[in-house]
């Protein structure tokens, strides 16, 4: 409700502040329209279409593994989850980090450790948590998981060609 004092003096002009504001406020939102937004969409982007690659190559890796001569004692727990999915490097990962883990360090063993040291302890310890686990299944795929964090190491070892994993014709 207007006032007697309101009437004799008149309010300010809003467009003054609001033109300094607009000022102000162009270029940060020119930074972030031009710099910010496009940087983070491509990040988000890269590293999406990185782990789709690396997705479709462990795909790729599982499907030879478990399509030629296994071996049964190794690699059926692993196979019998890639013959029921369709996409086995997402179904299956668990099954494939355990996997991965015992095959490499039965490598470490045979003589990948001097060339990898921080690798092979690495999976050394998640095998130990993996058998500390015994029967019991989430704790068994928790500590698998953790193998991930050892294929980030500088000196991780590569899994071999499925090829070289066939057992020996008899």
């Amino acid at each position: 409700m207007p006032m007697l004092a309101d009437i004799e003096d008149p309010p300010r002009s809003r467009l003054p502040g609001m033109l300094l504001g607009l000022a102000l406020a162009s270029p940060v939102v020119a930074v972030f329209a031009i710099w910010v937004i496009p940087t983070f969409v491509g990040t988000i982007l890269s590293g999406a279409s990185d782990l789709d690659e690396r997705l479709r190559a462990t795909d790729r890796y599982m499907r030879e593994l478990c399509a030629g001569q296994i071996d049964t004692a190794r690699d059926e727990g692993l196979c019998g989850c890639v013959w029921s999915v369709e996409f086995p490097s997402l179904d299956c990962r668990p099954h494939f980090n355990a996997w991965a883990a015992d095959l490499q360090q039965s490598r470490c063993d045979d003589g990948l450790r001097e060339d990898s040291l921080s690798y092979c302890t690495c999976v050394d310890a998640i095998v130990d948590k993996m058998n500390a686990a015994g029967d019991e299944p989430a704790q068994r795929r928790s500590a698998a998981n953790n193998y991930e964090n050892c294929e980030a190491l500088g000196d991780a070892k590569e899994l071999p060609a499925p090829a070289e994993l066939a057992p020996p014709y008899e």
